[in-house]
């Protein structure tokens, strides 16, 4: 659709079409007056009718050109006051102007000042960012200030003699020496984010191809000051977060999908004794560790066996011996398409100082403990025997619970000795091929008692063929099963059930415990193979116990290769698998020599 309008005896036709075209409201008379003014919507202008003199054609084509460059430089500048400043200077020089300037708004949305200009001398800019002109009644006086409040193009061919120019504007009118004028927003959308206003020292009569190219000039100069608040406002974010980052007191490590070393944050810089600049850009391979004791811890730290959100400790060689928790976080896009990895350093050497601290008390005073309750056992086992005379059933009662207390006692005291030798790295393993499932059904056979005590039924399927034997140190891998299979017997309660069976699935070899107990409420699952933790409900269910028996147990299988794991539901029974690895590869290396050593472990099934 199209439609037409006289403006001063031309005819322009304006289209409503994409980029919606309007036409202008125009004050026009038959008589020719001492100026010409408008205001109208942003648009397209064509001029229909007349034939264009050589002046006209060639001032089209300087403006098609100051077109061309404007788009360039958006393309090649960086910097919004210098992509606005080119702007300028190229549609000034096109169009023959005095003065193109551009406003912005203030950071408080207030006022407006000159951010860029073509033509004007540097005081008017230095004056108009110092004092910038207030958004309201003052502002709307001015042919920029109805530009932007409006967000239409306000235009006069004689500012001068135009009474729509207040007298106070004036005077700056005659000493600036400009006659004609147009000012046109600046948009994005329907959004108002500065204007444009271009000056001629002539009275100017404005033609419709001149306004459409600055209409378009001005749509680029509204997209590159919105790209630039966009870009510095990602810019101080990155500066943000780049602080944020660098004040950590925790080391950082980036690698990219190609373990290449991405980022090296001060922290890290000072917990490894190494420099971004000597890292940053290179792979910690075997070579890049050869270079020195620091790189090669760098190289450690960067192969230590982690997933994803997985944490590990890794101890520093050289003269800077430091304790590391390394924790491995993947990095991901937007898409969520991972993108390269993160290892966050903890230093926590002080903290295992105190652990060893405590770790040795509690060495020295378990041992003290040992003797004189060994000692104890020895008299109380003596009196029940009735050496020293017969007892009476009173006294025989006394001595019997006091008896059990002194075997719970060593039982504590025989734990927190596993827990300190784990700690000290004392807990020495000697591993040899073993029959699982031989070795478990010995294990329940030692529980006879208390399984009749509480009064329930435990289980031990046996395969219908012979498993493959694994290698295990037998002393410590009785613990860590006797502590899950102990466990289930004692939180389950009368006439439950415990099931041992056995599974195998490629090169795993898996022994799994389950009960029909009082389960582990779910908000206390994650804390189950901490030191010292119980659950609330086993608690209440049996007052005696150390907490100490599942930390024991992981760290057991763990240092067999294996891994341990359970499911769990309060009253409704938990399931405790243990998995050791098959695969000569993966399992511990049995000793040297033994007959069990020289089979191979698929050899008995």
């Amino acid at each position: 659709m199209t439609f037409s309008k006289s403006i001063w005896g031309v005819r322009v036709t304006t289209c409503a079409e994409r980029n919606a075209c309007y036409y202008a409201e125009v004050a026009t008379t038959k008589k020719k007056k001492e100026y010409q003014s408008f205001s109208s919507t942003p648009g397209v202008f064509t001029d229909t009718k007349r034939v264009l003199s050589v002046a006209e054609q060639a001032k089209r084509q300087r403006l098609l050109a100051a077109l061309a460059r404007s788009s360039q430089f958006l393309a090649i500048e960086k910097r919004i006051e210098s992509i606005l400043e080119k702007i300028a200077e190229s549609i000034g020089e096109a169009i023959r102007a005095k003065y193109v300037n551009f406003w912005d708004f203030t950071p408080d949305k207030k006022s407006v000042y000159i951010r860029a200009a073509y033509g004007m001398q540097q005081q008017y800019l230095t004056h108009s960012k110092s004092h910038p002109i207030p958004l309201g009644k003052g502002l709307q006086s001015a042919f920029v200030g109805k530009a932007i409040e409006t967000g239409k193009v306000w235009a006069s061919s004689n500012v001068q003699k135009d009474p729509r120019l207040p007298a106070s504007w004036l005077p700056r009118a005659k000493e600036q020496g400009y006659h004609g004028i147009m000012c046109i927003p600046l948009k994005i959308k329907d959004r108002t984010i500065g204007g444009m206003c271009i000056y001629y020292k002539p009275v100017h009569e404005f033609e419709p191809f001149e306004m459409t190219i600055t209409s378009i000039v001005a749509n680029q100069a509204a997209t590159a000051v919105e790209n630039g608040r966009i870009f510095d406002e990602l810019g101080a974010e990155r500066l943000k977060t780049l602080s944020i980052v660098r004040s950590l007191n925790d080391g950082l490590i980036m690698y990219d999908l190609d373990d290449t070393i991405t980022f090296f944050n001060p922290r890290a810089e000072e917990l490894l004794w190494l420099k971004a600049k000597d890292v940053i850009g290179k792979h910690p391979s075997k070579s890049f560790a050869g270079e020195d004791i620091y790189r090669k811890n760098l190289a450690a730290i960067h192969r230590l066996p982690q997933s994803d959100y997985e944490n590990g400790e890794y101890i520093t060689d050289g003269p800077h011996r430091i304790v590391l928790l390394v924790t491995r976080i993947p990095v991901r896009d937007e898409a969520g398409a991972k993108i390269g990895t993160v290892q966050v350093l903890h230093d926590v050497t002080h903290e295992r100082e105190v652990d060893q601290l405590k770790s040795n008390f509690l060495t020295t005073a378990s041992h003290q403990l040992r003797t004189p309750l060994a000692g104890t056992r020895w008299a109380l086992e003596a009196l029940l025997r009735g050496e020293n005379g017969v007892l009476t059933p009173a006294q025989k009662e006394i001595v019997e619970k006091t008896y059990q207390t002194n075997g719970r006692l060593i039982i504590l005291i025989n734990d927190l000795l596993d827990v300190s030798r784990i700690e000290e790295g004392q807990f020495g393993y000697s591993f040899e091929l073993t029959d699982l499932v031989a070795m478990t059904k010995d294990i329940v056979a030692e529980f006879k008692e208390d399984i009749a005590h509480h009064g329930i039924t435990v289980s031990l399927t046996e395969p219908e063929h012979s498993l493959p034997q694994v290698s295990v140190d037998r002393e410590k891998i009785k613990i860590a099963i006797g502590n899950l299979i102990d466990n289930a017997i004692k939180y389950t309660p009368k006439d439950g059930v415990v099931a041992i069976t056995f599974h195998t699935e490629k090169d795993l070899l898996s022994l799994i415990v389950h009960d029909t107990g009082i389960g582990i409420p779910e908000k206390e699952q994650t804390f189950i193979f901490n030191k010292f933790f119980r659950a609330q409900n086993a608690v209440l269910k049996e007052t005696e116990g150390s907490g100490l028996g599942l930390y024991i147990t992981k760290n057991i299988v763990e240092h067999h290769h294996g891994s341990v794991h359970f499911e769990s539901k309060v009253d409704a029974g938990s399931t405790f698998t243990i998995q050791f690895p098959l695969s000569p590869e993966n399992m511990p290396e049995p000793i040297a020599g033994t007959q069990a050593a020289q089979e191979t472990p698929m050899a008995q099934s």
